[in-house]
């Protein structure tokens, strides 16, 4: 990992702590990768797990090397190479740089098959297949509430997302997919869940307190009338806004329309 140098970089206008929602295909990634462009003078550090930055980058006519202040981790199933990776780029950022990840859901799924993997020696899957051919009344993906969880969220939400977020220096920005509520599932009628449920009939994939952790949260999705590209703010903590609006982003991405719509430098 080098360093990439800073020049005549702007001064820091509070952090952004950005989570963008949207199904297949909604431009979340290309959002990230327009932070770099836009901030040549900032590092942009995106964590990806699907190995869609540099596909996007093409898109763009892009390549890693043109772009150096834009930097990848690649996320694999070993979740303490990455963590080493995270906690390296942790000492480099400073105010104004953004951290990104691609595909939070991914992340909460990650660190489950890896705990698994290092605890129990199998993949998630074999040890819920085990438990079942034996039998065993299980909790919850098959981990014991009191001594498998806890482990889990602190690796994941301690250690990762919320040092990440609440506790460092930078800018973040996350995506994450939408699911849809099962026909058993207790609708949430109530914040922001309860929001995505009503107004759009879908839920962020992840971790479900990710959601509270951001300041700021966009559904991105396109219209139904015309099929242009669009968000709609569903939380934006400490700024107004209208969750019926839909400001398009067609022919450009998220940042720079929301950035000029709040007056953000």
């Amino acid at each position: 990992m080098t360093e990439t140098p800073m020049v005549n970089a702007p001064p820091d206008s509070g952090r952004e702590k950005v989570m963008l929602v949207g199904g297949s295909d909604t431009s979340k990634t290309r959002a990230l990768v327009t932070l770099a462009m836009m901030y040549p003078d900032r590092r942009v550090v995106i964590l990806d797990p699907d190995d869609g930055v540099k596909k996007t980058l093409m898109e763009f006519g892009y390549t890693l090397s043109t772009l150096p202040n834009l930097s990848l981790i690649q996320v694999t199933k070993d979740w303490s190479a990455m963590m080493a990776l995270y906690n390296q780029w942790r000492e480099v950022l400073v105010e104004g740089d953004w951290l990104c990840f691609d595909m939070l859901g991914r992340f909460w799924d990650l660190v489950q098959g890896y705990y698994s993997q290092t605890v129990f020696g199998k993949s998630h899957a074999e040890h819920l297949l085990e438990l079942k051919r034996m039998s065993k009344q299980t909790s919850f993906n098959g981990f014991d509430g009191l001594t498998d969880w806890p482990l889990i969220k602190n690796m994941h939400n301690t250690e990762l997302i919320d040092d990440a977020v609440l506790f460092s220096r930078f800018n973040v920005m996350a995506t994450t997919s939408v699911g849809n509520f099962s026909p058993k599932e207790k609708i949430p009628k109530d914040g922001v869940m309860g929001l995505f449920a009503s107004k759009f009939g879908v839920k962020p994939e992840g971790e479900k307190h990710n959601i509270y952790r951001f300041d700021t949260i966009a559904f991105l999705h396109q219209n139904a009338t015309n099929q242009a590209y669009v968000f709609n703010i569903v939380k934006d903590r400490g700024r107004p806004f209208d969750i019926n609006t839909e400001h398009s982003i067609q022919g450009s991405a998220f940042w720079p329309v929301y950035r000029e719509l709040k007056g953000i430098v």
